[in-house]
């Protein structure tokens, strides 16, 4: 049953990148149109010819059809406390360099401790669904 799941996330997820590479290649093409015509078409129709190329690369380029086919990511508060856990990297960092210039000890310390309670809490919520409650074993 998990096999299909993750089987249909992929076939979505290709499907949407799909969609992207073809909307750009539309878009590029009709570009291409747009100027190859320019002997047989006046500048009025050229421009809006041109215009809708650029607006269908532009939705490929910047992935708008993830929008029409949401992603379906499963572990959400795993990858939040992830985000939250490079915030913490970085501040560490800080942390560090202010340390080596003398300023602050304390900050570094605190930094680390809640980098350790953020691995605690990665723990908690490792292999936990979207929606689930339960903290894994």
């Amino acid at each position: 049953m998990l096999q299909l799941k993750e089987q249909e996330i992929v076939v979505r997820r290709n499907i949407r990148r799909s969609i992207d590479v073809g909307l750009t290649g539309l878009g590029i093409g009709i570009i291409f149109t747009a100027v190859l015509l320019s002997s047989s078409l006046d500048i009025q129709q050229q421009l809006p010819l041109a215009l809708i190329g650029v607006l269908l690369m532009e939705a490929g380029v910047w992935g708008l059809s993830s929008k029409v086919f949401p992603n379906e990511r499963r572990y959400i508060d795993l990858r939040e406390e992830g985000d939250n856990i490079i915030e913490l990297i970085r501040k560490l960092n800080a942390a560090a360099v202010a340390r080596e210039k003398g300023e602050d000890d304390a900050g570094f310390q605190a930094t680390l401790d809640e980098m350790h309670d953020s691995v605690k809490r990665m723990a908690e919520l490792a292999a936990r669904d979207n929606g689930d409650t339960a903290s894994a074993d």
